[in-house]
């Protein structure tokens, strides 16, 4: 009996030894004040120096901003998190990034990995936003910041970041509308390739039509057919070339369908001075076609590095507790031939 302390003290290390190390997880916090009553700007979001302060001081010296990335590979979301990271270091802010290589279930451990680790505010790229829909809930109640970019739905107690797909669609049609009036005197045979299964992809489409329409009203659209990828891109404007053989104008909801789009037009032996090739994107490979004044001759910068920017800038706003936009439209820019260096 004499020993009893003993016994006490060994359980007491064993216990310790199975729970492991203590992790520091972020307690709930007031939210700052987002209004929501028009989409903000990327001017919305530039911080002040006081803000930045207040934002590093919140952060400490463990406290980082968590960004999971949709993937590393592509040109668009490779830049958004390296702008980020640019951005942060010129602030003295520390980031960390998590590459989901385009596989969603592998976001859901991100989200944990980062929570463990201290992370006041976590950015994502959510390629399927109810496999990771839980993860953020669960985050965002212990008092993270969740910020989403390319889609808003999942700001929880954050700020939303994204491109309008109306936004994109209407610059792509209205390059579009601008070359048929100015090559082809308004007539044209037009061709587009969509993504059905995405709706916000169907609402791009949607105003490329319908803004194409607007700038050259004597313009015919054949059909939509399925793009998306330079195999999709190739195989059905292939198809489409077959039933209308007149077509002479393409416009897709992005670059990479298009890529294919264009070998399916050099294959039915199109001329590329007389054929419109119209894509999303601005892909440094569709603006060196661009250049070379071909097929392709338009594209629509989706600002990558200034979302980036703009992550870093709200993730400043949060952790300050300042007022700031709840959901944020980032700007498009329309790229031809004449706007490129």
């Amino acid at each position: 009996m004499k020993y009893w302390w003993i016994r006490i003290i060994c359980c007491a290390v064993v216990l310790a030894s199975c729970t492991g190390p203590a992790t520091s997880v972020p307690t709930p916090r007031p939210l700052p004040a987002l209004w929501t009553d028009r989409l903000g700007t990327s001017q919305d979001l530039v911080p002040t120096e006081a803000e930045i302060a207040a934002a590093k001081a919140t952060l400490g010296t463990k406290g980082f901003i968590g960004i999971v990335a949709c993937n590393l590979s592509s040109e668009y979301h490779a830049t958004v998190p390296k702008a980020a990271q640019l951005l942060a270091d010129k602030l003295g802010l520390r980031i960390e990034v998590f590459d989901s290589e385009t596989k969603a279930d592998r976001q859901i451990a991100a989200i944990e990995n980062f929570v463990s680790k201290g992370a006041q505010a976590i950015a994502i790229c959510a390629i399927d936003p109810k496999v990771v829909e839980k993860a953020v809930q669960q985050a965002a109640a212990q008092g993270v910041y969740i910020l989403q970019y390319a889609g808003r739905d999942l700001a929880v107690n954050g700020i939303g970041i994204s491109i309008e797909d109306a936004d994109l669609g209407c610059a792509a049609g209205d390059i579009a509308g601008e070359l048929i009036v100015k090559e082809k005197g308004g007539r044209a045979t037009v061709a587009l390739l969509d993504y059905p299964s995405l709706p916000n992809v169907v609402e791009r489409a949607n105003q490329i039509e319908a803004c194409l329409k607007q700038t050259a009203p004597d313009a015919k659209i054949v059909g939509r057919y399925l793009g998306g990828t330079p195999e999709n891109g190739l195989a059905s404007l292939a198809n489409a070339l077959q039933a209308q053989p007149d077509i002479d104008v393409v416009v897709s909801i992005n670059d990479a369908g298009a890529f294919g789009a264009i070998k399916a037009l050099e294959a039915a032996g199109k001329d590329p001075q007389k054929t419109i090739v119209v894509g999303i994107d601005a892909d440094a490979q569709a603006k060196d076609l661009i250049k070379q004044g071909k097929f392709y001759r338009g594209t629509v910068d989706t600002s990558p590095a200034l979302t980036g920017e703009m992550v870093v800038n709200a993730v400043v706003k949060l952790l300050a507790g300042s007022s700031a936009p709840k959901n944020v439209r980032v700007p498009v820019t329309k790229i031809t031939k004449d706007s490129l260096p």
